[in-house]
């Protein structure tokens, strides 16, 4: 069974926001061994989805299409679909009766005739609940060029796309796929894919597993796959024991998830202190849910003062050395656990460029810190990439720097 995504929006093409949806739908699939063929980003015209239609089914049994599903002239997902395959639509009293009442929460008057397109599915067909939104999933099936195609509709906004594929959408394709591989994995932190490659592959040469990797900016993404549950995960804990301290758990794919669980269970406070990174690695760990546990917030030192000011970095360090140096980074990371009373912390502070740079201190040099307890680490990177690049692998390392300390024989205590 195959499957292939239409991705609707003008937005998407003119550069108005990222794809997420796909980024998702992609990792909810391979998790559950499911490989999309195809995904095309068309704009919001029927044209354009009926030569994607077009497209996607002579590769594809099933369609996963996102966008399209609201109320507004652009909206042309549900009607343009139901035309092609030359079906009709027809009005859910319950859903018309969720419009009208999420249209009176919102405003004091009558629910417009137009908002009642949200009412409307496939007939024969069947909806998936959205309590993130309006717009319900659809899912209907249809003969068409001599198979049985299985057509999902969903809305567009990333909260209500993640909702309804969670609320049914996900596990139906998965039974419809049938015998399809098992996929169990991890993140190995820090390491590109070609070590990763080098390490992994001479084990399992000779077992029935297919091995895949994805490259993050905090290192690389390890999947492994086969028809038996057992194999994959022994397979999973051997790869694990030989990768070491850069493996995170068996399916953990997130580093401050990672360090997160790690510091709850030692009973250990955390904090940045960042200046290149203006608060993305304090972003990165309150992203994740249950981050209040361990998080006591972060400071953004962007000035030299504000980080002698409220980091105690002292004035010699930053006069003799810059602020861009190591002792600079060592000197935040202690003052972040002093400031903010906790145990841990990280530092960043470096040139993201494009201007800034100097021979000797160059756009992409940064310095990540990292403190425990008074026990402190500091690495220099060198790294290249535009300036969201450069800001994004900071984070990346300031975090890998605090999980190998986690992970030091030493540290491992409550």
């Amino acid at each position: 069974m195959s499957i292939a995504v239409i991705c609707t929006g003008t937005e998407l093409l003119k550069g108005g926001c990222c794809n997420t949806n796909m980024q998702l739908l992609g990792a909810k699939l391979t998790s559950k061994a499911i490989y999309p063929v195809m995904e095309l980003s068309i704009g919001d015209h029927a044209d354009e989805l009926y030569f994607a239609l077009s497209c996607a089914l002579k590769s594809a049994d099933t369609l996963i299409i996102s966008g399209g599903l609201g109320p507004t002239a652009d909206d042309i997902t549900l009607h343009t679909v139901a035309k092609f395959f030359g079906v009709k639509t027809i009005e859910v009293a319950e859903l018309k009766e969720k419009v009208k009442n999420c249209w009176a929460a919102r405003h004091n008057s009558h629910c417009p005739k137009f908002q009642y397109k949200q009412a409307m599915i496939v007939e024969g067909g069947k909806y998936f609940d959205n309590p993130a939104g309006v717009a319900s999933g659809i899912g209907f099936d249809i003969q068409y060029g001599g198979k049985l195609r299985h057509i999902y509709l969903l809305p567009g906004p990333p909260a209500e796309f993640e909702t309804v594929l969670n609320n049914g959408i996900l596990d139906e394709i998965a039974d419809i796929c049938g015998n399809q591989l098992y996929t169990n994995g991890f993140l190995v932190c820090g390491t590109g894919e070609v070590m990763v490659a080098k390490t992994i592959e001479p084990l399992f040469r000779n077992l029935p597993l297919e091995i895949a990797y994805t490259a993050t900016p905090g290192g690389t993404k390890l999947f492994l796959s086969g028809k038996d549950k057992l194999l994959v995960d022994a397979a999973v804990n051997q790869a694990r024991t030989v990768i070491g301290n850069h493996a995170l758990d068996a399916g953990c794919f997130d580093l401050p998830t990672a360090i997160i669980k790690t510091l709850a269970a030692r009973n250990m406070s955390f904090g940045t202190a960042e200046s290149c990174t203006g608060g993305m690695v304090a972003d990165s760990i309150v992203s994740v849910s249950g981050a209040s546990a361990v998080f006591r917030g972060g400071i953004v030192s962007y000035a030299n003062e504000v980080k002698h000011d409220l980091l105690n970095v002292p004035q010699e360090v930053l006069q003799n050395y810059g602020a861009v140096s190591s002792q600079c980074a060592e000197a935040m990371a202690l003052g972040a656990c002093k400031s903010l009373n906790c145990r841990c912390s990280v530092s960043t502070t470096g040139i993201a460029g494009p201007d800034g740079g100097t021979p000797e201190k160059p756009v992409g040099l940064v310095y990540v810190g990292a403190c425990i307890d008074g026990l402190t680490a500091v690495k220099e990177l060198h790294l290249r990439g535009n300036r969201k690049m450069i800001r994004e692998r900071a984070v990346a390392g300031a975090l890998q720097l605090l999980w190998e300390l986690l992970n030091m024989p030493e540290n491992n205590i409550c």
